[in-house]
């Protein structure tokens, strides 16, 4: 059941397991849970701050991080999803908010300047979607205004997102060239999908400190 929109803006960190486990998000990055650095980046200007989880066990596990972070625990209407596209569908039909930034709880390197870009740029377009660096598109990491996709979501109920974004006008798809903006590395695009890939993660969040 969708909420009522209201005119403050939501950010929802999205909790996964994908490679790594249930609790995934608080895997040890340099000494500190991996969510802790993406909810790090979340923008001032977000009024309802959410992450999400799949089940109680995520609930209780996540609890003492909400709670340090002033987050709610949203509680998913499924224990598994085919794809991620359809968690991203339930969380715009159930947040409250004109715009709604959504991130993955597996991105640490992501930084409060690029986070603050796609908030603030989803007051103009009605999505902004950053390439990845094979140059796909992951609707986890992205920015939308809420009703335009409510409407599209009633009007196409089956249609998976990446069909479905092609139906809605005004999207920003932003190029890793245009990303280079806010990291020339491209590190904030790096995503923990293995324990291999934590050192390389910790050797750019120690170089920053």
């Amino acid at each position: 059941m969708s909420k009522s929109r209201t005119r403050g803006y939501a950010c929802v960190v999205l909790v996964n397991g994908r490679g790594m486990g249930d609790k995934k998000g608080l895997t040890r990055i340099a000494g500190r849970p991996m969510i802790e650095y993406v909810l790090d980046s979340v923008p001032d200007e977000v009024t309802d701050l959410f992450v999400s989880v799949e089940n109680e066990a995520q609930a209780a596990a996540y609890g003492p991080i909400c709670e340090k972070y002033f987050a709610s625990v949203m509680r998913m209407e499924k224990a598994q999803y085919p794809n991620e596209s359809e968690k991203v569908k339930e969380v715009l039909e159930n947040v409250p908010g004109s715009n709604v930034l959504i991130l993955p709880c597996d991105m640490p390197c992501l930084t409060l300047e690029f986070t603050c870009f796609l908030l603030e740029a989803s007051k103009k377009f009605t999505a902004v979607l950053p390439r990845m660096l094979d140059n796909s598109v992951d609707f986890t990491l992205a920015s939308y205004q809420a009703e335009p996709f409510i409407e599209a979501f009633r009007k196409y109920p089956d249609m998976r997102m990446p069909e479905l974004i092609k139906k809605v006008r005004n999207v920003l798809y932003m190029s890793t060239n245009s990303l280079k903006m806010f990291d020339s590395k491209l590190s904030i695009l790096y995503r923990v999908s293995s324990f291999a890939d934590i050192p390389k993660v910790e050797n750019v969040i120690r170089n920053k400190l």
